[in-house]
């Protein structure tokens, strides 16, 4: 504890008032004579024991009142961080507002960035005027101001112009990158956080802290939870046949994240802006619902969709885009050596086919591929090719040209294609051949858990669908060639690349029983009929971004000089200029939420969707205390929601005033003082029967 007015204290002295006027009047006591001791007797040792604790206790009483009224003028407080450095040094505050998509939450009627700005002014008007403050936005992140406490205007205005954006904080990653950047030559460093905070910091934050932020204070000014809120968490095709005339089936799965039981909730579903189906049910606080709709799409091409709910305090999860690309027919040629080597291929193709005809199949029996006519050909097939002649090469190339996809499953017996032919198709280096004995084998693992050809999969365990392989080709993939699927020993079992203007699958172990059990899995089918569907209408254009996060959309050679244009949801479009050498275009600014459309020459091409990062959904939390545990640090400190943390921190810089306390006491012992003091008059009265 610290006083203010120091120099008051010789006022304690004071404080021995009560004490000497006591002694003073034991000194001016009287003697009087009596003639008769009748009164004295009846006076009892007890009694005048009882008097003299009075008396003491009164005087201590009042010598306490004297030093309580002293020390409130004399202005106490307790100590603060900075109560020896007041005057004597600057300091620095970083200031960081979190403005990711889940602090668009509305809570006391204001949504928590409000809330945070209206904090980060208050913090920042109790600093004092020397202090350099340093203010950051989290998304994109960004100073946006730098200079003294004193400017407020200036702070006003750049705390003012931080808007809510649909992207993910990233939180702990941002603020490593903003404390290495920061000056630090001041000797009192502080730097306070305003976010909801939905992740722990990783063991390179905790490290910063502990050895190279040792000087700094953090102070974490958590946010209200949510009270009212219902999301769209997902919506799935789950049909993997996806025609304009057939019964498509959609998966949608909302939860009520709220603290609050909703009742006749609509769940609307609309394709191509028309309204489609519609559910109305209700939910428990943290419950969620799956529901299943069906519909006919109605047309070919691409298919855009829309799921809503209605509007509560937090709107960035109400409503959730999707984009499906529908063919019509994909055209399959399949070569193989006799009917029987693609006969396991056959079946599967017919299965997905269905006898719809969404699956033209044309057969091509040849032991050396020379002529393959593939004009009208979407996808090509090739098992276990052999031998393959330059006319053969000159034509794939053209077909992969043209956007052309190609299902290559290479051949493990007698490997004999030239060394010019891998390389004209930039097919993986062949190796070895690789045989087991006896009853072992090899597993497979998937690599790219989130590939398109898994992505929408129904399935409880991927890992159990995995074949078992006991022949395969060991190959040397090349650059830019992806691996899909692993052998247990790290080989590639299917890889993906690009190839012109094409895509390619390649499988390195032939489809046969004899080779591998693939096609007695239940993954052989829905696994196949993506790589159609990817290679005949490259679906991956379709698939969702995270808000935020980059989209590649692949274009055909014919269009690669076309004028590309995309538009946002808000209507804002913006020219795009291909990367002509790996022949895609990238969008980079993907911050809002909904459909983007793709336009090659005026005409739509693709459309894809955005949705809310997981990460961002606001009943995602980390309690303030677990995060003060994980850093276990004292420099940390964590305020939560309702706490007036201006005060706070006020106190905790420059100490908190304690002549309010004295004063009370004061009062409480002068109110004391008179209880105490007051006459007994009971005790003065004498009964007219003892006289």
């Amino acid at each position: 504890m610290t006083f203010l007015s120091p120099s008051l204290l010789w006022g304690l002295a004071a404080a021995a008032i009560p004490l000497i006027i006591h002694l003073i009047s034991l000194r001016q006591t009287k003697e009087m004579e009596f003639s008769s001791i009748l009164f004295l007797k009846e006076m009892k040792h007890e009694s005048i024991r009882k008097l003299k604790i009075k008396q003491w206790l009164l005087i201590l009483i009042r010598t306490l009142i004297i030093i309580s009224l002293v020390l409130m003028l004399a202005r106490p407080s307790t100590k603060g961080i900075m109560s020896t450095w007041m005057g004597e040094v600057d300091s620095r505050a970083v200031i960081v507002i979190d403005n990711s998509a889940s602090m668009s939450l509305v809570g006391d009627d204001v949504s928590l960035l409000e809330n945070a700005k209206f904090q980060a002014k208050s913090v920042i008007r109790k600093l004092d005027e020397k202090t350099i403050v340093e203010i950051y936005q989290t998304n994109p992140l960004k100073q946006i101001f730098k200079g003294h406490q004193d400017r407020i205007q200036s702070i006003s205005n750049a705390i003012n112009s931080i808007s809510q954006t649909v992207t993910a904080d990233h939180l702990w990653d941002k603020m490593k990158s903003i404390l290495a950047s920061v000056e630090q030559s001041e000797i009192n460093k502080e730097c306070f956080i305003f976010s909801d905070f939905q992740s722990i910091p990783d063991s390179t934050m905790v490290n910063l802290v502990h050895q190279e932020l040792k000087d700094w204070k953090l102070y974490l000014i958590g946010q209200e939870t949510v009270k009212d809120n219902i999301g769209i968490y997902e919506v799935l095709p789950v049909s993997q046949v996806k025609l304009q005339d057939h019964l498509m089936k959609l998966n949608t799965l909302v939860t009520n994240e709220g603290e609050i039981e909703k009742r006749n909730i609509p769940i609307e579903l609309f394709l191509n802006d028309e309204r489609v189906g519609q559910v109305v049910t209700s939910f428990r606080p943290g419950k969620a619902k799956e529901f299943l709709f069906q519909v006919y799409p109605g047309a070919s091409g691409i298919i855009r969709g829309m799921m809503t709910i209605p509007e509560d305090d937090f709107a960035f999860d109400n409503r959730q885009t999707f984009e499906m690309s529908i063919p019509k027919q994909i055209s399959c040629t399949v070569v193989g050596r006799s009917f029987e080597d693609i006969f396991l291929l056959e079946q599967a193709l017919q299965s997905i086919d269905g006898n719809q005809g969404y699956v033209n199949i044309h057969r091509k029996f040849m032991s050396k591929i020379d002529k393959l006519f593939l004009d009208d050909t979407d996808v090509l097939i090739l098992h276990r090719p052999k031998y393959i002649s330059d006319n053969a090469v000159d034509e794939i190339q053209r077909f992969a040209a043209r956007g052309g996809g190609i299902i290559w499953i290479a051949d493990i017996e007698n490997y004999s294609l030239d060394a010019s032919v891998e390389s004209a198709l930039k097919l993986p280096a062949y190796v070895q051949t690789f045989t087991t004995e006896g009853e072992s084998f090899y597993s497979v693992k998937r690599t790219h858990n989130q590939h398109a050809l898994f992505a929408d999969l129904m399935v409880r365990r991927m890992a159990d669908e995995m074949p078992e392989v006991y022949s395969y080709s060991r190959v040397r993939p090349r650059l830019n060639q992806n691996i899909i699927l692993s052998l247990n020993n790290g080989d590639p079992y299917l890889l993906e690349y690009r190839l012109i203007g094409g895509h390619v699958f390649y499988l390195t172990s032939p489809i046969g029983i004899e080779w591998n059990d693939l096609a007695l899995r239940g993954i052989f089918v829905p696994m196949l009929h993506r790589m159609l569907i990817l290679l005949a209408t490259d679906e991956s254009n379709t698939l969702p971004v995270y808000a935020g996060d980059k989209k590649e959309i692949s274009l055909p050679k014919e269009l690669i000089n076309a004028k590309w244009e995309v538009y946002s949801p808000s209507g804002y479009n913006r020219l795009l200029i291909p990367d002509y050498n790996q022949e895609v275009v990238v969008i980079e600014q993907t911050n809002e939420l909904g459909s983007y459309e793709v336009y090659a020459n005026n005409e739509l091409y693709i459309a894809f969707s955005t949705m809310l990062d997981p990460n961002e959904r606001p009943i995602n939390r980390i309690h303030g205390q677990t995060l003060v545990d994980i850093m276990g640090s004292e420099q940390i400190l964590y305020f939560g929601p309702g706490e007036k943390v201006s005060d706070v921190l006020y106190s905790l810089r420059y100490g908190k005033a304690l002549w309010r306390n004295f004063l009370i006491l004061a009062i409480i012992l002068m109110l004391l003082d008179t209880l105490i003091g007051r006459p007994n008059l009971n005790a003065l009265k004498v009964k007219r029967s003892e006289i």
